[in-house]
């Protein structure tokens, strides 16, 4: 079986310990062709300045997902202590968010990654979206497509 490049045996993705073969049943087609994988990242300052319009666009960002989910896999991440920031700022926004990271985590073409346990994810992904940042600029530097998200554009 395939193997995805450079992760450990397991690891803790949000409240799931994948494994190695978790992971490959998900990016791998039945045919062994890889599917394309989308390294997704949300930003706490596009959060706190575009909310309700960025928390809705990651709602249509799902469902073009969905509509494609035998092509690519989706790993999301959020930008550290991303919560508790959004608890001192927009405490409006809290519910929806979660709301929203839950029905990512609930899909079967995507895992949500703690921001901590990244690393290994710049090697697995074939592309970036999500705000600019570290994530960005990294796979940039990594030569692969680099599409910076805009809460304004459908």
């Amino acid at each position: 079986m395939k193997q995805v490049y450079g992760l450990f045996e397991r690891y803790i993705v949000m409240r799931r310990i994948f494994s190695v073969a978790e992971i490959n049943n998900q990016i791998f087609k039945i045919d062994g062709s890889k599917k394309k994988v989308i390294l997704y990242s949300l930003g706490t300052s596009s959060l706190i300045k575009d909310g309700g319009a960025l928390l809705a666009k990651l709602e249509r960002n799902l469902q073009v997902f969905e509509e494609n989910k035998d092509d690519i896999f989706v790993i999301f991440t959020c930008q550290k202590e991303i919560e508790e920031k959004i608890k001192l700022v927009r405490a409006n926004l809290l519910e929806t968010y979660h709301s929203v990271i839950n029905k990512y985590e609930d899909s079967d073409f995507c895992i949500v990654v703690d921001s901590d346990d990244i690393e290994d994810m710049y090697e697995i992904c074939d592309a970036f979206y999500g705000d600019w940042g570290e994530g960005a600029w990294r796979c940039r530097l990594m030569g692969k497509p680099v599409m910076i998200q805009n809460a304004q554009v459908d």
